[in-house]
């Protein structure tokens, strides 16, 4: 039996037949699918970081938009810098006050005394029926202004306070000896011997004697 020559156009015509285009197409179809899904998933990831951005940015500013409002206003102050010139309105101070929210320190007087001194700024009648003025300037200083009238302690650790707006204070400190202003001494351990100041002071009980990083390390 004689085979002929081999027809290759009869073997390629499902190249070019229905069956073919329609398996071409589908494969189009799912590739521009596919990029449409790509390029979709792609924008929303932009548009969540996007939103993740503007939140964050929303957050951060109702933070400092609620730390402003939260902090308190002293634009009607008088502040009396180093560098300011002039006389301090007091020298020392037995009802001192210092400022929680300001850097460096500064400290307002609540001393009330017959007239305000002369180079006190804001000037206002002391509250109560007591009368007298209190003079309202703050002055910015590292360290807490002297007292006026001693304490029965140069400092104190362990002060024990009324929740009264001025305090009595007494100093639980047990020392080797009670300070030479000291009315009233007990002897607190006697081996070795250890004294604590009974006194009780009106105003504040003053600076500590033991550092407080130094506290903090024992």
């Amino acid at each position: 039996m004689r085979i002929g020559p081999l027809d290759h156009s009869s073997r390629c015509d499902w190249l070019h037949g229905p069956s073919y285009t329609a398996r071409r197409a589908m494969a189009s179809a799912q590739q521009a699918t596919a990029q449409l899904l790509q390029r979709g998933a792609a924008e929303i990831e932009m548009t969540t970081n996007g939103m993740g951005a503007a939140v964050l940015a929303l957050l951060v500013a109702g933070g400092l938009a609620a730390a402003a409002a939260a902090r308190p206003s002293h634009a009607g102050a008088i502040i009396r810098l180093p560098t300011s010139g002039g006389d301090r309105p007091w020298e020392c101070c037995d009802f001192v006050v210092r400022d929680p929210d300001f850097r460096p320190p500064r400290w307002q007087c609540n001393d009330v005394s017959a007239e305000c001194p002369a180079a006190c700024s804001r000037c206002e009648a002391a509250p109560g029926d007591g009368g007298g003025y209190v003079c309202r300037d703050w002055v910015v200083s590292l360290l807490e202004p002297p007292v006026c009238t001693p304490r029965p302690w140069d400092c104190c650790d362990a002060a024990v306070c009324t929740r009264a707006y001025i305090p009595d204070c007494r100093c639980a400190d047990e020392v080797e000896a009670c300070p030479s202003n000291c009315s009233e001494c007990e002897l607190a351990g006697a081996d070795p011997p250890r004294y604590r100041c009974l006194d009780l002071f009106h105003g504040y009980p003053g600076p500590k004697c033991t550092p407080f990083l130094d506290s903090m390390g024992n």
